[in-house]
Formats: structure tokens, sequence, C-alpha cells
């Protein structure tokens, strides 16, 4: 057991307990509540970053565990600086990624009404947290810090909050930290495998559906789709669990909402294998994929098991371990080369690319497929994409292949704004030599664009890419089809390249495909950070919105759809007015 005993303050306690715990660097924000710990993390020189606002906190930590597989940690003042930070835990929350928030407490005194930042904040995070703690003792702080982590990590991983009052963290003594821990006892679940190892052998046609949950089993994934010759697609946060141009991988989804060549295959499978998702609305498509009677899904959170579509069998269990028995089970049932679905999926993959690289070269704006397409062609394997919510993310999903585990990082289940440009930066300073990318829309830019100061100043050399189409573009397109009209989506407008030098980053604009790639491979191959405007041309629909908006209409109640129905055609025969600000 590793212990040791320091005699510290409070505040220096708990930077023990996070070099103890393995912690690389710390985001946050100073505020009068919490600078006592700033003060800790300045006498320890540990790693600390400091973004423009507390929601870019939390989303730099959020990423941070993404692209490590280990537990992010935020540091946040109390009050608003915990209120800004809510929707990033949400997202975090939603997402299953593991992040410790280190809070300020405010209004201690039990004497005096109407103190600064007073806001009960345990039952202000409570829907978007695994747990709230709150320690009222220096004795308590190591272990509470120590089980909010291990919280954080086990089983589906989330936030945890520890809230630390100031007075608290001024309080001095020794202390003793360890970060040994009993093990969690694993369920014991041989025989659910072997029924489901049966009814694999039995299966003339598998499908794979692996989700964020088995990002820990990648190996194990490649093995089993290999022996079972079964295609795999994944949910949002699963891409790259399986290279994208291996010859099982169908991309993203399957449902309406998934690529061509997974809607093909999953039509003709008789038994499902879903492997560490949860069958989220935004996965899925709303909810437009029909699973076969054969469905076996596994999940270390038993809540997530049949919750949305019913199982055939459900196995409540970590990946790998699940994945291990299987591939033990099933070694003697290699199935040979299945050189049809392996021909399938290459042509289908060949024929896409295609579509879009010799599409006509467009003179006035931006095909986002081909963009997408030659942008990855100028990456390595190992680069990693940050997005946003909005069109450029769903575009993404049908033209940016994903070659490595932890690579593509979206807001997927919460879909927060904001998100990308944070993310990338937080992914670059944990990874300094891999590439990152930004990929933003203008008006997600608008909401974090000002974290690039960040990114000059710390040297994360980062490409931010923004698509600028002037307006919330998904919302206006679903405007369009709904409502025949686009009031409020407009964007202001405002001159990128100005606002670019102000900062002291590189700018380049891509207004047309006219020497699209040469700039691109210029952009690419920079030593510093740079933002790249590209004119896109939104003109059509990204496929997944094609799918997923027919489903969502196909999920309202009948005396809904009809009232809408009777709308649409009222405004096709009078066209509505749109009067805006």
């Amino acid at each position: 057991m590793k212990t040791r005993s320091v005699n510290t303050t409070v505040a220096g306690a708990v930077v023990e307990v996070l070099k103890q715990l393995g912690v690389e660097q710390v985001f946050g924000l100073p505020g009068v509540q919490n600078i006592e710990l700033f003060d800790a993390l300045a006498d320890a020189i540990f790693p600390t970053f400091t973004p423009t606002n507390e929601s870019a906190v939390v989303f730099m930590a959020d990423a941070h565990a993404r692209v490590t597989g280990k537990i992010g940690v935020a540091v946040v003042t109390a009050g608003p600086g915990l209120t800004n930070a809510l929707t990033a835990i949400a997202e975090a929350k939603l997402d299953s990624s593991p992040v410790l928030i280190l809070v300020g407490g405010g209004g201690e005194s039990k004497e005096r009404s109407f103190q600064l930042h007073q806001v009960p904040q345990d039952i202000l995070t409570a829907p978007v947290v695994k747990g709230f703690f709150k320690p009222n003792t220096p004795e308590e702080v190591v272990g509470i810090i120590l089980q909010a982590a291990k919280l954080a990590r086990q089983g589906e991983p989330g936030p945890a909050v520890v809230e630390l009052s100031p007075a608290l963290l001024m309080e001095r003594g020794r202390f003793t930290i360890s970060t040994d821990s009993e093990p969690v006892a694993a369920p014991n679940i041989e025989c659910q495998l072997d029924d489901a190892a049966e009814c694999l052998r039995r299966s003339s046609s598998i499908g794979i559906y692996a989700g964020a949950g088995a990002m820990g089993a990648t190996i194990e994934l490649r093995e089993l789709a290999e022996l079972l010759q079964a295609p795999v697609a994944t949910t949002i946060s699963g891409r790259g669990v399986l290279a994208e141009d291996h010859p099982c991988s169908v991309g993203y989804g399957f449902g309406r909402s998934g690529t061509a060549t997974a809607r093909r295959l999953f039509r003709k499978i008789d038994t499902l294998l879903a492997i560490g998702c949860k069958y989220g609305e935004t996965a899925t498509g709303s909810y437009g994929i029909k699973p076969p009677p054969n469905h076996i899904h596994i999940d270390i959170n038993p809540a997530s098991l049949g919750a949305n579509f019913p199982t055939s069998l459900a196995i409540v269990s970590d990946a790998k371990i699940a994945l291990v028995g299987l591939l033990a089970r099933l070694d003697k049932n290699r199935r040979p080369p299945n050189r049809a679905l392996q021909d399938f999926i290459l042509e289908s993959r060949n024929r896409a690319e295609s579509a879009a690289l010799t599409a006509a070269v467009a003179t006035t704006a931006v095909s986002p497929s081909k963009f997408l397409r030659l942008l990855r062609r100028q990456l390595e394997r190992d680069a990693i994409l940050t997005t946003d919510s909005g069109s450029h993310q769903f575009w993404a999903l049908n033209d940016f292949p994903v070659y490595s585990p932890r690579s593509f990082l979206a807001p997927a289940d919460y879909q927060a704004m904001g998100f990308s440009i944070p993310a990338a930066i937080a992914a670059k300073l944990t990874f300094p030599r891999r590439q990152v990318v930004s990929l933003v829309g203008d008006g997600g830019f608008l909401m974090s664009g000002f974290e690039c100061l960040n990114a000059l100043r710390w040297k994360a050399n980062i490409t931010v890419i923004v698509f600028r189409d002037g307006a919330w573009g998904l919302i206006k397109e679903a405007q369009k089809r709904l409502h025949l009209r686009t009031p409020y989506t407009d964007l202001p407008n405002f001159d990128l390249q100005i606002l670019t030098k102000s900062f002291g980053v590189k700018f380049v604009r891509i207004a047309n495909e006219i020497d699209m790639e040469r700039k691109l491979s210029e952009t690419i191959s920079t030593d510093e950070p740079c933002l790249v405007e590209v004119n896109v041309d939104y003109s059509q629909p990204p496929p997944y919105v094609k799918g997923a908006g027919p489903q969502m209409f196909q999920n309202l109640p009948m005396r809904v759809k009809t009232a809408v129905g009777l709308r649409y055609v009222k405004r096709l025969v009078f066209p509505p007015e749109t009067k805006t600000l």
C-alpha cells in the first residue's frame, strides 16, 4: 500500500491527493472561495490551466478524460462559477466522462443571511452528477476526495463534485495520503456468457454495435469481429473503437441516420451484439433503429439495459471482461473470412469517398463532404478531431473516418455548444505531439472562440476550422422543413479575419474549392495555432438529418402530426411573413 504523511494545509493536502491519483493537469478558474487551492497548486508547480470561463474549464477536464481514459479535474468557485459550469457538467454526465469537480463553498456562516454566492450547490448539481460531497473537517478531506474520484470512474463514468469551504482549505494539519482501495467485485456472469456464446454460435448473421463503454476493450472487440465476421457499427462517442478502415467497420450508426453501408447490412442480421452503449436519442437518430429479436446487450450500467429497446439477453459487465469471456468460449468457432461481406464494405466505402472527392469543383462555396474527406487525407491516423453541436458534427459522422480510439471528441448525448475549442486545447495539452483539429460552426465559435487566446498563450498549436454559414444552421434547416420560414436563426455579421488578427493567431480563408487542398495542407502543417474560415455550402442537409428528421416527426403523437401537416399545407398556399429584429 502506497501511504505517505504530509504536514500542510487542507488545500495542500488536496493537491497531494491529486498527485497520488496520477492527475497530470488541472483546469480551473480562481475565485474568492478557492484561491487557497490555487495558491497550493502554485506552490506545487502543478500544471494548471485557466481558460476564459467555467464551462470551458469543465469541457477541458472532460476532454482530457475522454482522450486518456483517466479522470479529468476541474476547479471552479462557488455560485456563478458553478452555475456557469453546469452545462459542461451535464455534458460530462450524459456522455459518461469521469470528471472530478472541486468547487468552493459559499454561504458558510450560520449567523448571517444574504451571503456572497449563497446557493444550495448540492441541489443545483444533483440531476447532473453521480455524487456530491462536502467534508466538514480537515480529517474528512482526503478520504472524501478519494471517494469522489472512485465514484467518477466506477461503473458508468461521470462527474462527481466536492465542495470545499474557504475556511476549511486554510486549516492546517498532518494528512495521511493513500490511494489504494478495495477492488470492486465483478458480478458473476459466467452463465450469461455461456448463453450469449451459444446464441452467437447459432446465428447465421451477426452485427456488433459498440459505444464508448467499449473503449477499454478495443483489441478484444476487433478480435471478436474478425472471429464472427461481423460488421461493426458505433455510436457517436464510440467512433474509433474499431478503426473505420478495418474490413469489418461500417462506420457510425445502423438506423435511419447511420451510414448507408450500415443500414444495408444491419437489415439482414439475425443477432445484434451491443457493447458499452445505451441507445441514446442522438446516437440512434431519434430511436430510428430496429434491433432484431436476438439482441444481446452488454453494459456496465444496468439502467441502460433494455431502457429503449427490448433485449433477449442483458449482461451487466465491463466490456473487456465480457469480451474476453466470449472470445474464450468462441475461439473454436472461428468463422472463415466472409469475402462477400468485406468486398461489399470496401466497395461502399470507396464509392462514398469517390462521390465526395470527384464532384465538380465549386467556385462559390465549399462542400462540407469534400472538405472533410480532404481534411482526413491530410491528417495522421491518430489525429484528434473535436466538434461542437451542429451540422458540421453530423457531416463529420458521414465524411470524416476515425482510425484511432479516443480521437473523435463530440458532445453526443447532451449536444452542448461551446465544447469543441476548449476540448481541442485540452487534447493538445495532453498529447502535444499529435495533430488536433477543432471543427466548429460560426455560432459555436461565438460561444468559445476567445479560447484561441489561450491556445496561443499555452502554445497549444491546434487548428480551428470554422464552418461559416451565418446562422444557427441546424436549427435553420429544421425551420425550413417544418415552418417554411427561418426567423431568429441568422447570426450577427462579424469579420473573423480581424478578430483572429487581434488574437495573434494565424488566419486562412477558404472561400471556395479552388486551391482548397493546397490551403488546407499549409494550414495543417503550420507550427502555430491557426484559424480557418470555410465558406460552407449547407444547401443540402447532412445524411444524419435526412434520417433523424423524419424519424423525429414519426415519433410525434398522431394528433400533433396532423396539426403540423395541416399548418404546413396552409403555409404552402399562404406563405407567412417573417418579421424579426
